[in-house]
């Protein structure tokens, strides 16, 4: 707190009289006083507004109007719970909502279905349920249809195909109910278990759902417009949104007299839009309801024919709100009721608001002109006076409003039973997918990616299964124990040729295609190291058998005659021909069956049992550990892809051994004997290997649906947390935390696509030279033609005694 200086001076002085110590005492009081003082008319300016956010004009119209009436009752209103009411204009209901997120507006209202989207993903609460002039809480959801229409409908599975008008994706009687009714009767088949929308667009034809194209149901970008074919604005950037003609459930009354053949939308509104002016033409008699069974019954037979109840809708705010502001909301809010609630009145408010609202502040007119100008009996529940639209602020069908306990005021526990309507459109045919990893830092990770989906509702739900390595992983996704991995190319080749399981899902880095570049780097500072001559030379690899990082560099070493072949045993080949090296997996039986090369791992550094182990908890595994092995292991090369230097140099990796070393260190050895820079890979490379990729069962095991369901949900995945991102509170697919890298997918990846079905064999996924590469540093590979000594020797002698007789 500041204290004047001479206050300060008289406490520093070493005379104590009680004059100076009364005058200290004053001051500081005073202080304290003026600050509580501030502080506290500070918190009454907070409270004493309160902000309703609207999502169109007659909406502000009306807000503002109403607001203008609790201004000039004032004297009505209990001066600890009045207000002021401010109104404040969103684009639609999520931006209201992410307005109420972000303490810019205080209440929205909210439909059933919008209040699991603004609990779930705002941290909006209920504090008020609107109620039916009976004390209900409840409506119904109804499928309308002009009578003698559809008549080739005898079940609910026949309309498929047909021109349906829905009063928006995401609400409740207008969406959710009809989709989990169509999908929990097996009509409608699960195309995307993460996008109902597309789920929907396969069932129906050209319709009208607003908001399927928005980000939040199109998270990929590509639903088709079936669902906007006839939605009826004409001006740009208004079609298929919330502004809409066809919009609400209004609208889908609309859009059903105009053009489609089937509306869904809640019983209310067809018995409000029966007396609506707009629709004198229209009659009772016109419309019939379409049945569960497919049958059809008169309107007024909604509570028999229906597809379902859904509670009202509720009056919103933000979790942030303490106790004590939601009971003053709720006060307010029933005194409003109170006073403009009663009944309905033989004159409406008009509908040009008298106030004017700049920067959330009003300016009102004289008390006179107010006097004048304010219709004395405004009806909260009645909105035709604003260019004959209905359910502004309310439902105009609502006649009060019922305060919800704290305790009840979340969004579970107001849809209670409609939950799992709501998460019903969310079902998934393939109800988990278990990704295999290789050590525990991948499982660490692979635990948080479980999380951070399930936190966004992403489906099926993803489990993690810990193998003890790739060929485990291989073992465990056959035997039904995991269902995916992300491998290397060399292991995508043995989990397709020994366990006929296929590559779906590819990462995509730097390229046009799904591929790498291969290349082998060494130091600036040692020129005596080349390509062409690498007998007696340090060596580190990512792993053995992997695409880059051993099949392609033994190949060419090998195809060139640079290096005995021992046969086609390039793991003897690579002990004679290096002096030491790093290749994790070296000792390993599942790669190495055969005798043991001990220089192999000698340049590893991994302690105890990681020692050379084929996984992430070697130091110097994979290509960021193959660099490392480069820099500070005493390796003379080391076979990595070409992004791996950019992805450690120059400061973009903070461990002390990569903190000083730049890209320029470091150059490219090429197979003519010469140097490049790390930039010219394209030129100076030994070939390009397909990326990693996610692989699963195949052949007999393969299941359509299951895979489907497993690319979306990775697809999906990626456009939540895709984003390259050092945040620890922020989970991020393809970024490592220090000390590792490449944990589960390779920290180079920019994004995942899905592999064409035509490419999906392993063999057709790495293409030939790959497939010739493998089979010329493998003597088990398929297709390789080789002999033991032992059994060659037999054949010979057979062969020289038949000669003899």
């Amino acid at each position: 707190m500041f204290v004047p200086h001479e206050t300060y001076n008289m406490m520093k002085t070493p005379k104590n009289s009680f004059a100076s110590a009364t005058t200290v005492c004053l001051v500081l009081a005073a202080y304290v006083a003026f600050a509580y003082g501030y502080i506290s008319d500070m918190q009454n300016d907070k409270t004493s507004r309160l902000t309703w956010c609207t999502i169109n004009a007659q909406e502000q119209s009306k807000c503002l109007n109403l607001s203008a009436a609790v201004n000039r009752d004032k004297q009505k209103f209990n001066p600890k719970y009045f207000m002021e009411l401010v109104c404040k204009q969103g684009v639609n209901k999520d931006d209201c909502m992410t307005m109420l997120d972000n303490s810019a507006a205080d209440i929205l209202s909210l439909d059933a279905g919008e209040v699991f989207v603004g609990g779930r993903y705002n941290s909006l609460i209920p504090i008020m349920q609107q109620l039916f002039e009976d004390g209900s809480t409840e409506y119904y959801a109804v499928a309308l249809i002009k009578k003698n229409t559809l008549n080739d409908v005898y079940n609910l599975g026949h309309l498929k195909g047909k021109k349906a008008c829905f009063a928006g994706v995401g609400t409740q009687a207008g969406w959710n109910i009809p989709i989990n009714t169509l999908i929990s009767k097996g009509f409608m088949n699960i195309f995307d278990c993460n996008n109902h929308v597309k789920t929907t667009i396969e069932f129906f034809g050209p319709s009208c759902a607003v908001n399927s194209l928005l980000d939040k149901y199109n998270p990929m970008g590509d639903n088709s417009d079936r669902l906007c074919t006839i939605c009826a604005s004409k001006v740009s950037g208004q079609k298929c949104t919330s502004s809409d003609p066809y919009a609400g459930d209004e609208g889908a009354f609309r859009c059903l007299i105009e053009t489609g053949d089937i509306a869904f939308l809640r019983h209310t509104t067809v018995l409000e839009m029966l007396n609506d002016q707009s629709f004198t033409k229209t009659k009772e008699n016109d419309l019939e309801l379409l049945c569960l069974d497919g049958s059809r019954r008169p309107i007024s037979e909604y509570r028999s024919c229906n597809w379902g109840p859904t509670p009202t809708d509720a009056i919103m705010t933000t979790s942030a709100k303490s106790s004590s502001a939601r009971i003053s909301f709720q006060k307010w809010l029933q005194k409003i009721v109170e006073l403009y609630g009663k009944s309905k009145p033989s004159q409406w408010l008009t509908s040009t608001p008298i106030s004017n609202w700049e920067s959330g502040q009003s300016e009102f007119l004289s008390n006179t002109q107010n006097t004048q100008n304010i219709d004395k009996n405004f009806y909260l529940f009645n909105s035709s006076a604003y260019s004959n639209h209905h359910n502004l602020l309310l439902q105009d069908s609502t006649r009060g409003l019922r305060s919800l306990e704290e305790s009840q005021q979340t969004y579970a526990k107001y849809l209670g039973r409609s939950m799992d309507i709501v998460l019903g459109v969310r079902y998934c045919p393939a109800t988990r997918m278990t990704l295999c990893v290789t050590s525990d830092p991948e499982m660490e990770k692979c635990i948080k990616m479980k999380m951070a989906l399930k936190v966004q509702l992403l489906v099926p739900e993803m489990q993690c299964f810990r193998g003890y390595s790739q060929v485990h992983c291989m073992q465990a996704i056959r035997n039904g124990n995991a269902d995916v991995a992300v491998m290397d190319a060399g292991d995508i080749y043995t989990a397709g040729l020994e366990y006929d399981e296929i590559p779906f899902i590819t990462e995509m880095y730097d390229l046009p295609e799904p591929e790498y570049y291969v290349v082998a780097v060494a130091k600036e500072e040692d020129p005596s190291t080349e390509l062409t001559y690498l007998k007696g030379k340090m060596t580190c690899h990512p792993g053995i058998y992997s695409g880059g990082g051993w099949i392609i560099p033994m190949a060419f070493l090998l195809s060139n005659g640079w290096m005995r072949s021992y046969g086609c045993d390039s793991i003897q080949a690579a002990s004679e021909y290096f002096s030491k090296s790093c290749v994790p997996g070296a000792l390993s039986n599942e790669y190495n069956p055969g005798l043991p090369y001990d220089n192999l791992c000698h340049l590893c550094r991994g302690a105890s049992y990681r020692y050379c182990k084929r996984d992430a908890t070697e130091d110097f595994y994979g290509y960021t550990g193959a660099l490392r092995c480069l820099v500070e292991g005493g390796g003379d090369v080391a076979f990595v892809k070409h992004t791996t230097v950019y992805e450690n140099a120059d400061g973009k990796r903070k461990q002390w051994w990569a903190r000083n070393t730049l890209s320029y260190d470091f150059q490219l050895l090429c197979p003519d004997g010469t140097r490049a820079s790390i930039n010219d890979y394209k030129r100076c490379s030994m070939g390009k290997v397909k990326a990693n990729a996610i692989i699963t069962r195949g052949g007999e095991a393969y299941n359509h649906t299951e895979v489907m369901a497993f690319t979306n949900l990775f697809m999906a995945a990626q456009q939540l947390y895709g984003r390259k991102t050092n945040d620890e509170f922020t989970f991020s697919m393809f970024t490592s935390p220090e000390p590792y890298s490449d944990l589960i997918f390779q920290d180079a990846t920019q994004q995942l696509a899905s592999i064409d079905s035509s490419l999906r064999h392993y063999s057709d996924w790495l293409g030939q030279n790959f497939m010739r590469a493998r089979r010329l540093v493998d003597c088990r590979a398929a297709g390789t033609i080789s002999l033991p000594i032992s059994i060659t020797t037999m054949l010979i002698s057979v062969f020289c005694i038949y000669l003899w007789f």
